[in-house]
């Protein structure tokens, strides 16, 4: 029997996977945005944060800590977004315009563990959700996220594309040569 409860239990359960699906995508380089595109959906992070709020603070009641610091982060990349060194570099690390640029090889921690992070908070929010949920209705939420994804990180209208494989000339011409103030925090050794 569904209720109000079991309802929003499923809706944050979606929502949290849907993040933990799309943070993948960037963190192993499946799917990404060009910089520019990336610029623009500013609102994602405070979407994002308003999920694990609503998921550990308003529902679950638990893992407030580990929510307060995943909030704090968003918080820090909402407010200075593509103006602070740290948020210039968070968004280019994850964009399409990185992987064609001279940084494409370097290993940068801080981006990876901050992306990792946040898909371990989701992934304790999704835990913890899933328990409210039936078996049935744990699939039915991944196959929804499934589809749902699918049409945003592969439809034609989105400028979605796999940094491996060929890109399409219209997002290629959407990505840029890189600036080293987006690609460091200041205190890294400059690439020859």
């Amino acid at each position: 029997m569904l209720d109000l409860e079991n309802c929003f239990a499923f809706l944050l359960f979606f929502l949290e996977i849907y993040h933990i699906l799309g943070h993948i995508s960037v963190l192993f380089r499946i799917r990404l945005l060009p910089r520019k595109d990336l610029v623009r959906i500013r609102y994602y992070f405070l979407f994002d944060l308003l999920t694990v709020f609503a998921s550990s603070v308003l529902f679950l009641r638990r893992l407030q800590w580990l929510a307060c610091l995943q909030i704090a982060q968003h918080m820090y990349y909402f407010i200075t977004w593509d103006k602070s060194r740290p948020a210039k570099k968070i968004i280019s690390w994850s964009s399409l315009d990185w992987t064609k640029s001279q940084f494409q090889h370097e290993w940068h921690l801080d981006s990876i563990l901050g992306t990792a992070f946040d898909v371990g908070v989701h992934s304790a929010m999704g835990f913890l959700l899933g328990q409210y949920l039936s078996t049935a209705q744990i699939f039915v939420a991944i196959f929804l996220v499934k589809c749902s994804s699918l049409a945003v990180m592969c439809g034609p209208w989105y400028a979605w594309s796999s940094p491996w494989a060929t890109t399409p000339k219209w997002v290629e011409k959407r990505i840029r040569p890189l600036q080293a103030d987006e690609c460091r925090l200041g205190w890294e050794q400059p690439v020859d």
